[in-house]
């Protein structure tokens, strides 16, 4: 998905209300909450999950009528399932089949209970749609690490650097989180232009084209 969205942004270049763990009452008990181990990291931020990959599998087992929360931790390594308590166990069942098709698998025994003491704590976790949260975190570091990859190789002032971090900031939030807006192209000159001259919007193009990622040796 990713790649797609760079292809838009080279080839020319919602804030919903969060809703926290620690807002939902963690009066569950623990045999209607399942968890599991996911891979979804952020490829281009690895210390948190990737919000756009997340999203629709959050949505998706919400729509379970056995399923009443989906939950994702920060650093996209768990999602958490509570039940609605009509729920069977084949129900939950074709739930975790399901889940299988994004290589989750289901966490038991002491790695269950450590991962329900985070999950029982309200912190750190996201419910469907407020995992946008996650995506604009993920905007702002690659934002920020191509701008250092433009002053590596140009001088670039204080405050237009800080101008252009704003900018690609709110260019990569609107493509992670509005679907209509990713499929928009964007050039590079109506994104940069006001802080960039053409000389310097060629390396940041350059920079781009070297992924978003982070290289050796960046954070």
């Amino acid at each position: 998905m990713k790649t797609r969205l760079l292809v838009v942004v080279i080839s020319g270049l919602l804030y919903l209300p969060s809703v926290s763990a620690e807002e939902n009452k963690m009066g569950t008990a623990t045999n209607q909450i399942s968890l599991f181990k996911v891979p979804l990291q952020c490829p281009a931020a690895p210390q948190i999950g990737c919000g756009s990959h997340a999203k629709p599998i959050l949505l998706e087992l919400e729509r379970d009528s056995s399923v009443s929360e989906a939950w994702l931790n920060r650093a996209g390594t768990k999602i958490a399932v509570v039940w609605k308590p009509e729920s069977n166990a084949g129900a939950r069942s074709n739930v975790a089949t399901k889940l299988k098709k994004w290589d989750a698998t289901e966490i038991q025994g002491k790695s269950r209970d450590q991962g329900l003491e985070e999950f029982s704590s309200g912190k750190g976790w996201y419910r469907g749609a407020a995992v946008d949260r996650l995506s604009e975190e993920e905007a702002g570091i690659i934002a920020a690490r191509l701008v250092r990859r433009v002053q590596a190789k140009a001088t670039l002032a204080k405050e237009k650097a800080k101008g252009l971090q704003v900018a690609l900031t709110k260019m990569f939030k609107e493509q992670f989180t509005n679907e209509n807006v990713s499929q928009k192209p964007v050039r590079l000159k109506d994104v940069a232009g006001e802080y960039l001259d053409e000389n310097q919007i060629q390396i940041l193009k350059e920079a781009i084209e070297n992924g978003v990622r982070p290289l050796p040796n960046e954070k």
